[in-house]
């Protein structure tokens, strides 16, 4: 593989429908910000009133600010939801989930400890809290503590088939893919030593 041609590998399909674990809450924030500013106008003000002063800068400001904000972050949130990928490249693995990215050189990785795993049996790289992270029922993204203690940078939409890649630094990568013996075989093979002539 050249640094030009990286390899993609797909990431195991999660329920468009989890983004409304995210999206409800801003959208009941976003009805109750537009009933408050209705309910509390005066009679002859217009219903919203837009000021250069954001509410958080002082009490009474606009509400049209509010609504931006409620808005503009749940279309990043939403959106950020959907961006998923895992490439090969060369000798550096890349992973990009949400608003979170690492990259790791197949050298840093400790493949003879990689293994498949079903998070919801196999304690040792059950998530326990995020600590940069992204998180819903059924879909993890960034950074986490482990139960088994260690770190991981999480790319889970499927707990049920889960690839481990253990790091050398003592974090590992949990990846959600279709095929994830495939990818495990492409890093062996990059990381497996040329024969000698």
């Amino acid at each position: 593989m050249s640094g030009s041609d990286p390899k993609r590998f797909d990431v195991a399909e999660s329920s468009p429908f989890r983004v409304l674990w995210v999206v409800l809450p801003l959208l009941l924030a976003f009805a109750i910000s537009v009933y408050a500013q209705l309910h509390t106008a005066r009679d002859n003000a217009p219903w919203m009133e837009v000021t250069l002063s954001p509410p958080w800068f002082r009490m009474g400001g606009s509400a049209a600010w509010s609504l931006v904000m409620i808005a503009a972050l749940g279309i990043g949130l939403g959106l950020a939801f959907f961006r998923r990928r895992v490439e090969f490249d060369g000798d550096v693995l890349d992973v990009r989930s949400t608003m979170y990215r690492r990259r790791v050189p197949v050298a840093q990785l400790r493949l003879d400890q990689a293994e498949v795993v079903d998070l919801g049996r196999d304690r040792r790289y059950g998530i326990r809290f995020k600590t940069n992270g992204y998180s819903m029922p059924g879909f993890h993204s960034g950074h986490f503590r482990l139960l088994g203690g260690g770190k991981g940078f999480a790319l889970v939409t499927d707990r049920s088939r889960v690839l481990v890649l253990p790091v050398r630094d003592g974090s590992a990568l949990l990846l959600s893919l279709d095929r994830p013996q495939a990818l495990l075989e492409a890093l062996r093979k990059v990381a497996a030593p040329a024969p000698q002539q």
